[in-house]
């Protein structure tokens, strides 16, 4: 080895000792993850990354977290171009559950000749956008997830052995890094979740995962469970005490956690009850949040409410903090009611669009970009508010 080779791998090594101190510290404060993705590009001739927690479970895999970087930098345009519009059409995305565990593979690996010529992002995407030159890793999560780690090299250079082998290094200690977060994101949901929010508020809420399965449930829904003469749980499974009743929702739970497609039903009491009130039971889909490394996959939110007994929710100060108009005061408060789209845009006499373009103005003000984010930070805001 010459003198110059002998200082580019001291150079190196060191380098590397310096990426493995951060990971260790990345672990507990995720937000020094970008500056350590550019002294990864350093360490290992890269200049770009991409960090994706996938679900792990046989045929095409869902994102459940993904972050692009550009020498540390987020590139956000080109991430949500890559997501709406290539990874349905990436090859690689679905023989992610067939790469081997903590191999290093490039792309050309991965794809076939054939697909090396025609593929829309080994052609087209990539190349427009840094460089097609990817190695591609795969390791095992938590909760049944899988990590696929990307690295970018510039184009037209082969990768070294010397550039694999420092990839090669660093996995295990990526590794480790997700699978904090993860384990510190999934408790952190759990403690400061909407259940607690909604202990708070009266309603009964439940969090299902993508097989209909209660993950959680808040003290007036276990309470409801418990009595059984409308809705109950069995096997982790919610079902209602009529049979015909219970056929329409598990389509309608299927639709929600499998589909994304939300709705709502009411279900009677049976039985000697003393309390005749009919339940209400909205069934509200819950993307998942690509910027979060929870992934313990909460696919549906449920919440249940007598009829005619709904707790409202007070908005007013919301509506002072985000500058809300009075009516998407009041669709933000129903919303965080449970009431759906069409149900809120019966209730104000208005057109499903309209409402629609009100939870839009909602969500850009409040600044989130889900309806259970949205539902969430109303719920804590109104909790906040003093009683007058």
């Amino acid at each position: 080895m010459t003198a110059k080779a002998q200082r580019s791998s001291a150079t190196t090594a060191s380098r590397l000792e310096g990426v493995v101190a951060g990971l260790q510290e990345a672990a507990l404060y995720e937000q020094r993850w970008n500056a350590l993705s550019a002294q990864i590009d350093d360490a290992a001739g890269t200049f770009a990354s991409r960090l994706v927690v996938a679900s792990g479970v046989g045929g095409v895999p869902d994102f459940l977290f993904s972050r692009a970087l550009w020498r540390g930098e987020t590139v956000e345009e080109i991430e949500r171009l890559y997501l709406e519009d290539y990874a349905i059409r990436d090859e690689r995305v679905d023989r992610t559950d067939r790469m081997p565990l903590g191999c290093v593979l490039h792309n050309t690996e991965i794809l076939t000749e054939e697909e090396q010529k025609k593929s829309p992002v080994y052609c087209d995407f990539l190349p427009c956008v840094g460089s097609n030159n990817q190695v591609c890793v795969r390791m095992r999560g938590l909760y049944g997830t899988d990590i696929i780690w990307v690295l970018t090299a510039r184009a037209g250079r082969d990768w070294s052995s010397e550039q694999t082998g420092a990839v090669e290094h660093l996995l295990p200690h990526v590794r480790h890094f997700v699978r904090v977060r993860q384990a510190l994101a999934a408790a952190d949901a759990r403690e400061s979740s909407l259940i607690g929010l909604l202990n708070r508020s009266g309603l009964a809420v439940l969090h299902l995962d993508q097989g209909g399965c209660v993950l959680e449930a808040n003290a007036p829904a276990r309470e409801l469970l418990a009595a059984g003469d409308r809705i109950l749980q069995r096997d982790r499974q919610l079902r209602a005490r009529s049979p015909d009743t219970d056929a329409q929702l598990g389509r309608l739970l299927s639709a929600c956690c499998r589909k994304g497609v939300g709705g709502s039903m009411t279900i009677h009491p049976r039985g000697e009850s003393a309390d005749r009130a009919p339940l209400l039971l909205c069934a509200c889909p819950v993307p998942p949040d690509l910027t979060s490394f929870d992934s313990r996959g909460v696919f549906a939110q449920i919440l249940l409410t007598r009829l005619g007994d709904a707790p409202s929710v007070d908005t007013r100060q919301v509506a002072r903090l985000y500058d809300l108009t009075p009516t998407e005061s009041r669709v933000a408060g129903l919303l965080a009611e449970g009431r759906t789209v069409s149900e809120i845009a019966a209730s104000m006499g208005r057109g499903g669009s309209t409402i629609r373009w009100h939870v839009k103005n909602l969500h850009s003000k409040l600044g989130v970009h889900r309806q259970a984010d949205l539902v969430r930070l109303v719920l804590a805001t109104a909790a906040a508010t003093p009683a007058e």
